[in-house]
């Protein structure tokens, strides 16, 4: 068991002066069974946030694209005797929220509960039911992958929807981040209950686990939560590394003929984990260059000097298998080449100049100022630190945020960008009328 002091220094401008918002420590120790635990105790509103992510996501799904959504789906539709509707009114017995959710990385389950003594013990035993004891009956298998299906169905009438499936499925090939995280029609089909049995027994270990609580509980009881929700857990094999996307090898165009009043457009290429070296420079320069769709280089371009969409932005999304640099926009049908060259010769440039001074300042005085409201609450807290152990971040990454980012130069800026895009080989993706 160790304590990891995490401070967290956002800057808060006052004339000469700068204030350290919070200081506070996160306990982080391994269960009996080997789970890692991130504890932090905030005593301020009696409530208790709780988070357990598995390596578990949709990279796992092996061919059976679709499982790992169906099985999440399916936990909470039965456990140890009880229905979907007993668990359900369990937890709102005493007013608590259960929610989860699949990426392509992990499966999270998040528990809210008020941490009078009632409360919290049915909640935790609901939840560890729910986690450790799921029944996967046959009713529930009909039923959950029936409504998986008919949300497959709902993402092919959206024609945002359809531009992401289709740049993912473009952009990665044969990469374990290719299909959608739901699975396509043809797969989920196919999955009987058994595969989502031997699906769980695989990925749903101690060995997969991290587990986040953040409320009004001390150390003691932290310590208690920790081991009722994971003495279930059955031991296992730790889920295999996501491999490293390979990058295109040239530039791809991919039009989708769609009933569309605006055509959907996405552009980009693989982009970083986030262990990359030149972070913070890129999370800087994309904020400067799209990561606001206001008052980004690409929002003041594209749209409010030429009108050619409602919005624009881009993204690096850091994945450990090379998540995707992303530019997204919609616009009229009749401007879609005039919008995709002004965007290109905005990336364009800006890979060659880099941001301003003037720039550089504001993004910086944004990124710090604004760091506190991403601690603004103890469900975004937990979120934070759950995306921390479970990516393996170093335990100074909220220390040095702050520092780091007043760091970074337009040089920098400049070089990282030059290393990591090349605008000669990006993906383009148009959902839209012909």
């Amino acid at each position: 068991m160790r304590l990891v002091s995490v401070i967290f220094t956002a800057l808060l401008f006052t004339g000469n002066q700068t204030a350290f918002a919070n200081t506070f420590k996160t306990e982080k120790w391994s269960t009996q069974n080997g789970v890692s635990v991130v504890f932090y105790q905030a005593m301020e509103v009696p409530m208790l946030d709780l988070s357990m992510a598995f390596a578990a996501g949709s990279a796992h799904d092996g061919q059976q694209f679709g499982i790992s959504a169906l099985t999440t789906n399916l936990l909470n539709q039965g456990s140890d005797g009880l229905d979907a509707s007993a668990i359900a009114d369990a937890l709102a017995e005493n007013g608590a929220q259960f929610g989860a959710e699949t990426s392509r990385d992990m499966v999270v389950f998040n528990l809210r509960t008020l941490t009078s003594k009632e409360a919290l013990d049915q909640a935790i035993k609901t939840y560890t039911q729910i986690i450790g004891h799921p029944a996967f009956s046959d009713e529930a298998f009909t039923r959950e992958k029936q409504q998986l299906l008919m949300a497959i169905e709902q993402a092919q009438e959206s024609p945002d929807d359809v531009a992401n499936i289709s740049f993912f499925n473009n952009l990665y090939g044969d990469h374990p981040y290719a299909h959608p995280v739901n699975g396509t029609e043809a797969t989920v089909k196919l999955l009987q209950k058994n595969q989502i049995i031997n699906f769980y027994k695989q990925f749903y270990v101690p060995e997969n686990a991290v587990l986040v609580m953040v409320g009004a509980i001390d150390n003691q009881r932290a310590h208690q939560i920790a081991e009722q929700i994971t003495n279930p857990l059955k031991h296992g094999k730790a889920a295999d590394l996501t491999p490293k996307a390979k990058p295109l090898s040239k530039a791809n165009t991919i039009h989708l003929p769609f009933p569309s009043s605006q055509t959907m457009v996405r552009l980009g290429q693989i982009g970083i984990t986030h262990q990359n070296p030149h972070y913070f420079s890129l999370v800087l320069g994309n904020y400067i260059l799209g990561g606001s769709s206001l008052v980004s280089r690409l929002g003041t371009e594209v749209r409010e000097k030429h009108g050619l969409t409602y919005g624009i932005d881009s993204q690096f999304v850091p994945m450990p298998g090379e998540g995707p640099f992303l530019i997204s926009l919609s616009t009229k049908k009749q401007e879609v080449n005039k919008a995709i060259g002004m965007t290109n010769e905005v990336l364009r440039n800006f890979i060659k100049e880099g941001p301003d001074q003037n720039e550089l300042d504001a993004a910086k005085q944004y990124l710090t100022g604004s760091f506190p409201l991403s601690l603004s609450s103890n469900k975004t807290i937990a979120t934070l630190l759950l995306r921390m152990a479970f990516y393996h971040l170093p335990d100074d990454f909220l220390d040095t945020y702050v520092q780091r980012i007043n760091a970074v130069t337009i040089s920098e800026i400049k070089d990282a960008f030059n290393e990591q895009i090349n605008p000669n080989k990006l993906l383009m993706v148009t959902v839209g009328r012909s």
